[in-house]
């Protein structure tokens, strides 16, 4: 006689594992864009839409793909910035973190910076933002740039005062086509899917 094997039921009920905590990510600039952090995550959820105190937008140093200077966070007191809060899970934050250059050790080209935002309510919540480690020198946005980044601040519903910063920023017309990307990006973003 052939006995047939089967998993054996648990005789007691099993724990459901714990949720693995989150982190919320204030995005500015160009990670505003759906376009943009689809290749990088999927849909990540947006907790809310914030704003960052006695910080601006600024550029700094070079970015090859836009032929503009690169979006950073900028002290300044008495100004703010606007933003989306992204919910990330461990996993989606060391993909991001991973496309951005991030290195917690300070070693990559953005670093973890903590913060307290506000969201629309009027709530203070703790969040962190990819800072620039190297600013490099002051150079404005490419006109292509600005538009990708006013682009996302309008498909996230960002307020009007916040797009009217956008709007003032100085933009200048790149030298090539951009956006540039290079194989490896491109590849990438081909395979990716939406099964995150």
């Amino acid at each position: 006689m052939t006995t047939t094997l089967t998993t054996p039921l648990p005789t007691v009920p099993r724990a459901k594992p714990a949720r693995r905590p989150t982190t919320l990510l204030f995005a500015y600039g160009a990670t505003l864009n759906p376009e943009h952090i689809m290749v990088r995550l999927c849909q990540p959820k947006i907790r809310a839409i914030a704003r960052l105190p006695a910080y601006r937008l600024g550029f700094h140093g070079h970015s090859e793909v836009w032929d503009s200077g690169l979006e950073t966070l900028v002290d300044e007191p008495g100004a703010e910035v606007w933003g989306v809060l992204y919910e990330l899970s461990a996993t989606e934050l060391d993909r991001f973190d991973a496309w951005q250059g991030v290195k917690l050790d300070g070693g990559g080209s953005y670093f973890h910076y903590p913060v307290q935002v506000i969201d629309e309510n009027g709530q203070l919540l703790d969040a962190l933002f990819h800072r620039k480690t190297e600013m490099g020198p002051q150079q404005p946005a490419s006109r292509d740039y600005l538009d990708f980044i006013l682009a996302g601040a309008r498909a996230r519903g960002l307020p009007a005062r916040a797009i009217a910063v956008l709007e003032a920023c100085t933009a200048v017309q790149a030298r090539y086509p951009v956006p540039k990307m290079n194989t490896d990006i491109k590849a990438l973003a081909s395979k990716l899917s939406c099964a995150c």
